[in-house]
């Protein structure tokens, strides 16, 4: 066994002269595996929200996305739908067109309506064969036509500014949308087309998705609108879902480059990519602190080296060199650091099974899931991993060899 390393372990668990550097070394174990459980918390927590938000996301998303590039509108007339529609492993086919539409509402037992700009989506009766629009129902149906009259689901944000109660058949939702073809007129209310919805359900997704979005026939917003025959985005869905890289590149071939195609990583790039440096952000702020807190290190060290100093003047009669010594006692700052961070990644992973078996640290206010969603990563575990060794051992090499030596100098000269 190599000597500089069967010492420092003996160091380590052999019990010390004074009860203070035992007290400093737990206190530095002890601190390190915090600093551990911090990190993997964290990174748990931030996994469990992409896949969490993700996955509510992607409730109204399909497999691919079809939009225009060049231009607002897809005309349906001049797409090549049919050709589209015939390449193996396409499912359904849900064509959509939105923009902003003013919604007013006046609930009953009230004088007032009320008023709200939000984006209203027209779309087909198979929608709910592309998204999982149904599964995110909190109140009522998802109806878009009854009796030849269009019916509309909202988000729950959208239902509460406006004060929505489902089937009020007397009092419905009036769209109001500026006409594109509007002449000059005395009278503004020319240049506004106006259409009714009657309200069937309400969903609930996220925040941002929930006080925007109301969803219609596309018949009724084409007629709102007016343009017949026009789309904003073509939604489909694959048979499998693994196949979405070849299918995505054929349908691109088709299209040509004046159409994107978007796989649903793709349509939610840009909140992807927030999550993703939010956690790596708090990570290396958390890295950052702990570097600071593996300081303490360097004192439990210090005052190890000051108790052993008659072992450190035996060593040097013996032969031995600066080097061995300064090992010694980095192999201990390198083992307490081990300590620390094996704790801590046990103890860490256990909290975060803890937290995604029973839920124990909730959620504050209304949304999707009642506790704080947590997903636990091996590749995290060993980026935590790497990260506090790293920071540890930067924190204590360059500050326990000077003073080492300083040490084995003042005993050379005794």
């Amino acid at each position: 066994m190599n000597l500089a390393f069967y010492i420092s372990k003996r160091y380590l668990i052999a019990k010390k002269s004074h009860n203070a550097i035992n007290i400093i070394t737990a206190i530095s174990v002890g601190l390190v595996a915090i600093g551990t459980i911090a990190l993997i918390a964290i990174m748990s927590v931030f996994n469990g929200l992409e896949t969490l938000v993700g996955s509510l996301s992607t409730s109204i998303n399909s497999d691919l996305l079809i939009e225009p590039k060049t231009s607002k509108y897809i005309d349906r007339k001049d797409f090549p739908e049919e050709k589209i529609k015939k390449l193996e492993g396409i499912k359904y086919w849900s064509p959509t067109l939105g923009d902003n539409v003013l919604f007013k509402y006046k609930p009953a037992l009230e004088t007032i309506s009320r008023e709200y700009i939000g984006y209203l989506l027209g779309v087909e009766e198979n929608y709910t064969k592309s998204t999982n629009i149904e599964s995110m129902m909190i109140d009522g149906v998802f109806l878009l036509q009854n009796y030849g009259k269009p019916y509309c689901v909202m988000g729950n944000g959208v239902a509460a500014n406006l004060q929505i109660h489902l089937n009020d058949f007397d009092n419905p939702i009036r769209c109001y949308f500026p006409k594109a073809d509007a002449s000059v007129n005395i009278n503004p209310m020319d240049a506004i087309s106006i259409g009714n919805l009657l309200p069937s359900g309400v969903f609930s997704i996220q925040q941002e998705i929930d006080e925007k979005l109301i969803i219609a026939p596309l018949n009724f917003v084409q007629e709102l609108m007016n343009l017949k025959g026009k789309l904003t985005s073509i939604q489909v869905e694959l048979e499998d879902e693994s196949e979405v890289d070849n299918i995505q590149k054929e349908i691109q071939n088709i299209v040509g480059n004046s159409f994107t195609v978007k796989n649903k990583i793709q349509q939610n790039d840009v909140m992807y990519n927030i999550m993703k440096s939010e956690k790596w952000s708090s990570f290396l702020i958390l890295a950052f602190i702990l570097f600071i807190a593996t300081f303490n290190l360097v004192g439990a060290l210090s005052v190890l080296i000051i108790d052993k100093q008659a072992d450190i003047q035996i060593l040097t009669f013996m032969g031995a060199n600066k080097t061995l010594i300064s090992k010694i006692f980095l192999f201990e700052g390198f083992m307490v650091t081990m300590s620390g961070t094996l704790i801590g990644l046990v103890l860490g992973a256990l909290l975060v099974v803890i937290q995604d078996t029973f839920g124990i640290i909730p959620m504050q206010g209304s949304f999707a899931v009642d506790s704080f969603p947590v997903e636990l990563l091996f590749s995290d575990l060993a980026a935590v991993f790497a990260v506090v060794i790293v920071v540890s051992l930067i924190a204590v090499i360059y500050p326990i060899r000077r003073l080492s030596n300083t040490i084995l100098l003042d005993n050379t000269i005794k």
